[in-house]
């Protein structure tokens, strides 16, 4: 059945936006609510391997859907997943769903699929390898109840790769942008909000309030602002004091 001139409009608004992406945190939300909006999904995860240190860049929506346990079992047993050895066995390049290569009676009754999704109800898997690099990996994959993805989800996703791996390489360093994201993470255990703790991030990073400014895209008097209700939530006297309280935290 051929695709729909709208959904291929759908498929180039979801590349443009990719493009639009002023660095790889950007990007990567944009790749995951950017697919979800042309394939139906629970949830939809978007991650990158560096092999030569061992480093994984990970995004998905919803934000933590599984468990501490879900995680811990996926991270150990990865290749438990069908699709994994299939596509190192094979080397395809194509996007696949799970029921591709792998019955579903004998899918539903893996350790696998016991362990990490049969909590959500989740029977459904598709998923695209991407190389970006001799090093990097990327992939793409989504999971879903109801109804099991279509050739034309496989399509729209093998349409969409080479656009993925021209929009990747036009950010130097998204591994650095990974440790930011992680340190306001852990900055907003003291109860500020995302905002504020991206300025108090940037603080620590020794920026002024007009370099903020200009970093995050917003006014000096704004910034200004979230200092003055940092200061005030921390219980800190001054700039310096709040931005050390902020380093020892995240050391």
């Amino acid at each position: 059945m051929p695709i729909a001139p709208s959904t291929w409009r759908e498929l180039f608004e979801a590349v443009f936006e990719i493009n639009s992406a002023k660095n790889h945190a950007d990007f990567a939300a944009a790749v995951v609510t950017g697919m979800q909006r042309l394939i139906a999904t629970e949830i939809a995860v978007f991650q990158v391997l560096d092999r030569d240190a061992q480093r994984i860049l990970t995004r998905m929506a919803p934000e933590d859907p599984f468990t501490p346990e879900e995680v811990a079992y996926y991270t150990a047993h990865s290749e438990e997943m069908p699709l994994v050895p299939y596509y190192a066995r094979t080397g395809d390049t194509r996007a696949r769903r799970i029921s591709d290569v792998i019955e579903p009676d004998e899918w539903l009754a893996s350790d696998y699929y016991r362990l990490c999704l049969a909590r959500l109800d989740l029977p459904h898997c598709l998923a695209l390898p991407i190389t970006v690099t001799e090093s990097t990996v990327a992939a793409l994959s989504f999971n879903r109840r109801g109804q099991d993805f279509t050739p034309r989800d496989c399509e729209l996703l093998d349409a969409f790769a080479p656009h993925f791996r021209l929009a990747w390489e036009r950010h130097e360093n998204p591994w650095a942008e990974q440790r930011q994201l992680a340190a306001q993470r852990r900055l907003q255990t003291l109860g500020l909000p995302r905002r504020a703790c991206e300025v108090l991030y940037w603080m620590t990073e020794g920026k002024q309030n007009r370099e903020i400014a200009t970093i995050l895209g917003i006014q000096l008097g704004t910034v200004q602002e979230y200092v003055g209700g940092i200061l005030e939530k921390l219980g800190q006297e001054n700039r310096h004091a709040a931005t050390v309280f902020a380093i020892k935290l995240l050391r």
